[in-house]
């Protein structure tokens, strides 16, 4: 496993015009250098897929799901945020997950396009209803759902959106707010111990610095976009698109929403109820009303936190991020990866250079197949700093998967049972993280799948709890190394000076 770390410093041309500014306020104390001006841009598009012109494979509850209809559109927002000579777009789109390449490839185009902007996050809501980008809900299990002109389309989408937002950026205000409201957590099921949630809202507001015009809201929490359950046939953001509507009727501007600490936390079952007040009694699960309820619920949520927000002085922009080789230990994904699942968009690598190497094995019940033989995954962790007069006032951590929230918040817990359990704990990313407002998203320029904390890894019989089979977080994990991997590399980029 290599790690390597990429700090987005200035080029000569940066550093020169930060020493101009310098220099000029070292003079006249009571001139801002304009170019510390905070500035957003956010712009969104429409990125649903014609049902009617292809199979459309549904993704998240298993195979050949093929959409019959469109209830609601899917979306990629993005929002850019300059200060100093450093712009950071941040994009969220409406489907399940984007590999590696594919943001790798968005982030082309946009530099060809705006290469004044530093760096770009792109992270999925992980809506369970939307177009299959992954390849892994195809007509069978080894047969990709991903439609490669629709993905690419969507590529060059979420590229003209971000080049929009960029260049739509205005001098701006920035407000921040959290809460940590009862209902966020009630409003999450988590269905394997430790129980721990995530039941915290991060919200940052933008207005127009001359007009108050509201520009965006950024709304940050954590719950699986999949309320409609396995039964839906019907294209559908599912709750994220009633919170933004709701927010964007009742606040104006551009609703930006990121999903955060999502791994085993989920909108499905009884223990997520809310009561209809339409009729007085508890929305049925799997249905709109329900997910209507909690879009709206997680929207009015919003409204009361930015009553009272804090106002966020922003002059500068810090961005680091590491780019890293994690060890791939789950051969479900590499019999994906051979059979052509992934469709070439999630390679392997060994020693740090791309490893297409395969060999052919017989699998129980299915055959001969290609069994991809590279050693690890290539993916990326991302920081983001967003600082008033040197002080941190918000942070924003882009992580390349599904993590479970006792890895952000705490609460790792050893089984006996389990197949590592004096494994170390990993590093707790809230606990490390400087300051109150502190963005996490997850599905953030990749899905590598769950990140599990090592001392719960539970992949080998007895299973936690007598489960009859494996936990579905383990099957659709890259190991339980990676968890460790990901957020050594984070706490790192946090504390470089």
């Amino acid at each position: 496993m290599t790690i390597k770390s990429t700090f987005v410093v200035d080029n000569a041309m940066r550093v020169l015009a930060r020493f101009i500014c310098v220099a000029v306020l070292s003079v006249a104390s009571f001139i801002p250098c304009a170019q510390a001006q905070l500035r957003a841009g956010v712009a969104k598009a429409v990125i649903t897929p014609d049902v009617h012109k292809n199979a459309v494979y549904l993704a998240g509850f298993g195979h050949n799901r093929v959409a019959t209809g469109v209830h609601d559109d899917l979306y990629a927002r993005c929002l850019a945020l300059g200060a100093g000579m450093d712009t950071v777009a941040l994009c969220s789109v409406d489907v399940i997950g984007l590999f590696y390449d594919d943001v790798l490839k968005i982030r082309r185009q946009v530099k060809a396009q705006a290469p004044e902007v530093s760096y770009l996050i792109v992270s999925c809501t992980h809506v369970h209803a939307g177009p299959d980008t992954l390849g892994l809900w195809g007509p069978t299990q080894l047969q990709t759902g991903i439609n490669e002109n629709y993905l690419d389309w969507l590529d060059s989408q979420i590229a003209a959106t971000a080049v929009e937002a960029f260049r739509s950026m205005q001098p701006a205000r920035m407000e921040l707010s959290r809460d940590d409201h009862p209902l966020l957590g009630l409003l999450q099921s988590v269905g394997r111990p430790p129980f721990v949630k995530d039941p915290y809202l991060f919200l940052m507001r933008l207005t127009a610095a001359g007009s108050g015009e509201p520009i965006a809201t950024l709304v940050n929490w954590s719950d699986h976009p999949e309320t409609l359950g396995r039964k839906n046939t019907e294209i559908t953001a599912d709750y994220p698109h009633w919170l933004c509507q709701y927010v964007e009727n009742q606040l104006g501007g551009t609703a930006v929403f990121v999903n955060g600490s999502i791994g085993k936390v989920s909108s499905l079952g009884s223990e997520v109820a809310l009561q209809d007040p339409q009729t007085g009694e508890i929305a049925p699960d799997g249905t709109w009303r329900k997910a209507e309820l909690i879009g709206t619920t997680i929207g009015q949520l919003v409204q009361r936190a930015l009553a009272s927000p804090e106002p966020a002085n922003v002059d500068s922009i810090a961005i680091r991020k590491s780019v890293l080789f994690v060890p791939l230990q789950n051969d479900r994904f590499r019999i994906a990866g051979g059979a052509g699942v992934f469709a070439g968009r999630k390679p392997l690598y060994s020693n740090g250079a791309l490893d297409r190497s395969s060999v052919e094995r017989e699998v129980p019940g299915v055959g001969k197949i290609q069994f991809s033989t590279g050693q690890d995954l290539q993916t990326e962790a991302g920081y983001v700093q967003l600082r008033s007069r040197g002080r941190v006032v918000a942070e924003i951590a882009a992580i390349p998967g599904e993590i479970y929230p006792e890895l952000t918040n705490g609460g790792i817990t050893r089984y006996p049972g389990a197949d590592f359990p004096d494994a170390a704990f990993e590093p707790t990313l809230r606990a490390h993280l400087k300051s109150k407002y502190q963005f996490i998203l997850g599905l953030a320029n990749d899905e590598l799948g769950y990140l599990i904390p090592k001392a719960e890894w539970d992949d080998k019989p007895p299973w936690l709890l007598n489960k009859p089979e494996r936990w579905y977080g383990e099957v659709n994990s890259p190991g339980p190394d990676v968890a460790g991997v990901v957020l050594r590399a984070l706490v790192a980029l946090i504390q470089q000076n």
